[in-house]
């Protein structure tokens, strides 16, 4: 049955034809030339030139711009394209969207969208859901109370969720709930029971991360929409085509995509709905590939818990000297993302919705922004297709003209914002740097420009940019003004360090900054006469700041100097203005159900009422995303013997909201054509007042039945139980179990964990623990810790007695059936990152197989040559992250004739099935496609998930054989196609990686626990090569300081961490300290892992044998684990520092109660406004009692 359903899937979701390289002739124009590089430059001019070289000569060469099909033995090679201009692997700056085609329907239609986007708000209570609704969110979205992204938001609970559905649906407003984080296999139970509260509430969406979550979703609920959240990793077509399989009806793609890639994307799955963040804090990691809070705090940003470590300080060391940076030091902070001005480019690349981010943000900043989309989208649209384009709009008369002849151009000229606009966005939240980088940037929607996203001089909120101290004088400070400012505005003195508690405060009165004595900020009445006034005193005016009198002023004087940044911290003013947007505004201005309502009829024949419901943006009186409903009258109409029915009596009678205080028909919704009134018609006014309660009665239980449609098909009983007991059952393929046998690098395990020291031993079945015994604590811990220095085997010790936690306990297990026997031996294997230490692994004689993993690609053909011709299998990592234009970088893996392939992203794995999968031969490429093997960045968390990937193929007889078939006397035509082994996510402590391997029964055998490594805290699309050691803005222009200089980022404790640039530019950032889970090595092969995986980083050659070693005797049981961990705490890095040892993310932690997080701004906010209202009424109610 699986196999049917992944063979359906996958005739649903074929290979995207993003996978093609062809030309694009927006990409070559000369204007988008950087540093004197264009996309159309020759390879020699970029980084790994040989790469490059060699996809080219294969594009020209194999024909690599048509469609992939999947691969046989016999496959022909396709024909061979127009030759590209463009290369195979591009990073644009600037670089202009493809133009979509006008559809086929009559009138322009510079989109390929048939629906206008939506405009999605974020909400983290009610404050900000209401004031989301009332400025025009289409759709809001918020967590409950656990199992989202955002555990410091106040959320909402389950029992309120019925409240906030009603209250969204009845204003035409659909509600997402943002389940958007992985979800372990204790917790799975709970989930399915939200899911259906979810469903049951009339939730229009799930934004869901975990793949095992959505599987379950299906199950228990299938009406119940699921949209893939950006945690799900997805950078491409392929990717977007993998989770499409799965059931994913929109995906949410990275942040770090251009508008062009965003297109690619959204061309490559055209069935799929593309939603793409517009405005708010950018992440410098990959969203659900970010482990800095996991290595040093024990909580999890793919929990919801993140510690944001990248608005933290760092030094930068430049091969092992610490630079100087002057007040730069926030080396990992971008500035927040501003789209409005890309929305023209981003509908007409297909964008569904536009994403505001700000769940922990205030309802001020919820309103303005939603404000301003709501705004941007509209206009945009409206020039795009002609849809509801006015006269005003296009400019007057004459300019309609002219925005019909290029749509595009009086699209973005309509959506162009003001200075005061960009103020106001920037007062509600902008990380601003200075007056330049004032916090809000396009982000990475024109490509990367490093210098421009992250300037480093501060992390947080600033406000609006006023300008540069000039002088302190006796009276205040003098500066001139850059933006307008007032008395009571709030104002901050920007010196340099962030991290110190600056001097400010509200302005007391605004000088001229010449003598100093009249006031500016009261108009032109000077000091007398215009007192109540309060006129913001234009920018360009030279003024002096009073912040105060006495020692409140004196103290901030003393401490800001000339050079010292001001900012606007407060606007009182605009906080009133975006709160009276909706805290108290009246019934009738509040928003309401647009009804659009048609009356026919004639003389003889019923009156007929038909309401249509506007329910989305989409919505349109021709009925697509309507509800509809009608009604007739029970008197039929009649000649008139007097005055006739006059149109505005049909109005009167009906009433501007149809006698319901929800709805509300707008201008011009009121047709009455279809009314023969020219016939002089009679109708009681009873019984068209009859007619309009019926018809509302009728539209309110269709939209009622309407939002319940995602009930519909619900599951009767629980489903998470079979789904369990399935994935416990499954057989172990033969082929994958014959591949981890052959590998083994020491005898059988036994019951206690200890392997034998005898290399190769083929055990028969032994008695393997059962899934229950995987909640048993740690056994052995004390003989285990022997020789662990004291701190940390107490904090070992407890938290493996720690009881339930986020994560359980430590288990034993084992496998049953066809898995891998207890007594079967152990698989150590080791990831290399230099060609160094792949000579040096080669030189341990055991070791039966090499993991390369080179970021930069030069001299990676050559090590798999040498790993081979010393007769091991060697396996090649491939990159976490790949983008449109990347995507035919498996041609590149395919061609060096690896034995395995470590697959890292969704895309990827997409690509390779369909290709086949491993076996299948693919056109001028001489070796088959090697074994594919799963890493951590996949992020299995659970047993669903984990099963998911590990059923991702299938068992077929092929003619050719494998290289790893064979090894157990079984026949070498039997492949499987999915994967052969699985490492799961980081954020699997080693008691739940225990109790996964049990959940998977015959299978564990089939996953891998990386037992060594420096934990890779960062993986960015931000270079820090590029913007602090060159003046370039990417790739094109850096002049490839990655290639020269060896980088560490040196955090507030003294550890330096090293920073390794890949092939795409993208940098990953690795834990200083080592992790090791030698205390928990037979905790993990009693579960029936049988893989343990050693990763290094920049680890000098002579460390690695030892290294080896060190952990094959600990396996053995011919060393204590806590010896080798104090080995390993002395180990230095590159620049001969030791960081030290610990167990990190394998560690069992608590996670933190949401009370015991640090609160939101918003909510200190909101507890201060609501102690000033209680204070208040206790003045007024004391005041009372006097009088």
């Amino acid at each position: 049955m699986k196999a049917e359903v992944r063979q359906h899937r996958a005739a649903q979701h074929p290979l995207p034809a993003s996978s093609k390289v062809v030309a694009d002739k927006t990409t070559s124009s000369s204007s988008e030339r950087v540093g004197g590089y264009a996309a159309g430059d020759a390879p020699e001019k970029r980084k790994n030139r040989e790469l490059y070289e060699g996809l080219q000569a294969a594009t020209a060469g194999a024909g690599a711009g048509a469609a992939i099909a999947p691969a046989t033995a016999a496959a022909s090679p396709p024909a061979s394209p127009a030759a590209s201009a463009e290369p195979a692997v591009s990073y644009m700056l600037n670089a202009a969207p493809p133009r979509a085609q006008p559809a086929a329907t009559t009138g322009r239609r510079h989109t390929p969208l048939a629906h206008k986007p939506e405009v999605l708000a974020p909400v983290g209570g009610w404050p900000q859901l209401r004031a989301a609704v009332e400025n025009g969110a289409d759709a809001v979205y918020f967590g409950l109370e656990d199992f989202n992204a955002r555990a410091r938001a106040a959320n909402f609970s389950l029992e309120e969720l019925p409240r906030v559905m009603a209250y969204l649906h009845a204003r035409g407003v659909k509600g997402f709930i943002a389940l958007n984080v992985l979800v372990f296999d204790e917790e799975l139970a709970a989930v399915e029971e939200r899911v259906r509260a979810m469903a049951a509430a009339g939730v229009d969406a799930v934004i869901v991360q975990d793949w095992g979550v959505v599987e379950l979703m299906r199950r228990v609920a299938p009406g119940l929409p699921v949209h893939g959240s950006t945690q799900m990793s997805i950078t491409s077509g392929e990717g977007a085509a993998w989770v499409a399989g799965l059931g994913v009806e929109r995906v949410v793609v990275a942040r770090e995509l251009s508008v062009r890639e965003i297109a690619k994307v959204r061309d490559a799955v055209p069935g799929t709905e593309v939603e793409a963040f517009v405005h708010g804090a950018l992440c410098v990691s990959y969203s659900g590939q970010c482990f800095s809070s996991e290595a040093w705090g024990g909580r999890s940003a793919n929990r919801g818990q993140c510690a944001q470590a990248c608005r933290l300080p760092y030094g930068l060391l430049v091969d092992g000297l610490l630079r100087e940076l002057g007040d730069v030091s926030y080396l990992l902070s971008p500035q927040d993302l501003m789209a409005v001005e890309q929305v023209p480019d981003l509908i007409t690349a297909g964008v569904s919705c536009f994403k505001i981010e700000g769940r922990l943000k205030g309802p001020e900043y919820v309103a303005l922004t939603t404000q301003m989309y709501r705004r941007a989208v509209d206009a945009a649209w409206a020039h795009l297709t002609g849809e509801g384009l006015t006269a005003e709009m296009a400019g007057g008369e004459g300019a309609d003209g002219a925005a019909a002849a290029d749509p595009e151009a009086a699209a973005r000229a309509a959506v162009a914002l003001t200075e005061q606009q960009r103020w106001d966005l920037e007062q509600v939240f902008a990380r601003g740097q200075d007056g330049e980088h004032r916090g809000l940037t396009p982000g990475f929607l024109e490509g990367v420009a490093h210098q421009r996203l992250v300037r480093g001089r501060g992390p947080r909120h600033r406000g609006v940019y006023l300008g540069t101290v000039a002088e302190v004088g006796p009276r205040g400070v003098v500066l001139q003004l850059q933006a307008p400012l007032k008395r009571g505005d709030g104002v901050a003195f920007d010196c340099g360090r962030p991290e110190a508690e600056e001097p400010g405060g509200s302005v007391y009165d605004i000088l001229d900054g010449g003598s100093g004595e009249t006031s500016l900020s009261m108009g032109a009445a000077g000091g007398g006469g215009g007192g109540d006034t309060n006129t913001p005193v234009p920018p360009g005016t030279r003024v002096t700041l009073v912040l105060g009198q006495g020692v409140g002023q004196a103290e901030v004087l003393r401490r800001v100097s000339p050079g010292d940044l001001v900012w606007r911290t407060k606007d009182p003013a605009l906080e009133q203005r975006l709160r009276h947007s909706w805290d108290g505004i009246a019934a009738a201005e509040a928003r309401r159900l647009p009804v659009t309502a048609e009356v026919s009829g004639r003389v003889g024949e019923p009156l007929t009422l038909t309401l249509r419901a506007l329910d989305s943006p989409a919505a349109s009186s021709a009925g697509a995303g309507c509800t509809t409903a009608s009604a007739s009258s029970s008197v039929l109409l009649a000649a008139a013997a007097k005055r006739p029915m006059s149109a505005e009596d049909v109005a009167r009678g009906l009433g501007p909201n149809l006698g319901e205080e929800a709805l509300a028909v707008p201008a011009g919704g009121l047709d009455v054509s279809g009314l023969q009134l020219e016939a002089g018609l009679f109708l009681p006014a009873s019984e068209l007042k009859a007619v309009r309660r019926r018809a509302v009665e009728a539209l309110l239980a269709a939209r009622a039945a309407a939002a319940l449609r995602t009930a519909a098909g619900m599951a009767a009983g629980p489903v998470l139980p079979g789904l369990l007991a399935a994935a416990a059952a499954e057989r172990a393929p033969p082929a994958a179990l014959a591949l981890v046998r052959s590998l083994a690098c020491t005898g059988p395990v036994g019951a206690n964990g200890a392997a034998r020291p005898e290399a190769g031993g083929k055990a028969g079945p032994g008695k393997a623990a059962s899934s229950s015994q995987a909640a048993a604590a740690v056994g052995d811990r004390e003989q285990q810790q022997e020789g662990l220095p004291a701190a940390e085997a107490e904090r070992v010790a407890s938290g493996a007695a720690a009881g339930p936690s986020r994560r359980g306990t430590v288990a034993e297990g084992g496998a049953d059936g066809d898995g891998v026997a207890a007594g079967d031996g152990v698989c150590i294997r080791v990831l290399c990152r230099s060609r160094e230490q792949v000579d040096a692994a080669l030189q341990v004689p055991w070791l039966r197989e090499v993991v390369v993993d080179f970021l930069e690609v030069q001299g990676l053909k050559e090590a798999v040559a040498a790993v081979r011709a010393s007769g091991r299998r060697v396996v090649v990592a491939t990159p976490r992250v790949l983008k449109p234009d990347e995507q035919r970088l498996w041609l590149f893996y395919l061609r060096l004739g690896a034995d395995g392939l470590l697959v890292r992203s969704a895309g990827m794995l997409h690509t390779l099935t369909q290709l086949g999968g491993p076996g299948a031969r693919v056109p001028d490429v001489p070796y088959p496609i090697p074994a594919l093997e799963g890493d951590f960045s996949l992020n299995a968390a659970n047993v669903l998930s984990a099963s998911l990937l590990l059923s991702s193929g299938s068992s077929s007889s092929t003619g050719s054989s494998s290289s790893t078939g064979g090894a157990d006397g079984s026949s070498s035509g039997e492949v499987w196609r999915g994967l052969s082994r699985l490492a799961p996510t980081h954020d699997l402590h080693a008691g739940q990686m225990a109790a996964l391997a049990a959940g998977l029964g015959p299978r564990a055998a089939l996953l891998e626990a990386v037992v060594h490594q420096h934990l890779p805290i960062f993986h960015t699309e931000h270079c820090v090569f590029c913007r602090f050691l060159s003046s370039g803005n990417s790739y094109k222009d850096c002049g490839h300081p990655c290639e020269s200089a060896t980088l560490h980022l040196r955090d507030q404790s003294g550890a330096d961490h090293l920073v390794l640039a890949d092939m795409g530019c993208r940098n990953t950032v690795f834990n200083a300290r080592a992790q090791s889970g030698v205390f928990f090595l037979r905790d993990l092969l009693r579960a029936g892992i049988r893989t343990l995986r050693l990763e290094l980083v920049d680890e000098a050659p002579q460390a690695v044998a030892p290294l080896l070693e060190g952990y094959r005797d600990v396996v053995l049981g011919r060393r204590g684990p806590g010896d080798l961990w104090r080995w390993l705490a002395a180990l230095p890095d590159a620049n001969g520092a030791a960081h030290g040892v610990d167990a990190g993310s394998l560690q069992p932690a608590r996670e933190r109660a949401r009370g015991g997080m640090k609160p939101t701004a918003a909510a200190l906010k909101q507890q201060q406004q609501q102690q000033q209202q209680q204070q208040g009424a206790s003045r007024e109610s004391a005041g009372a009692g006097r009088r």
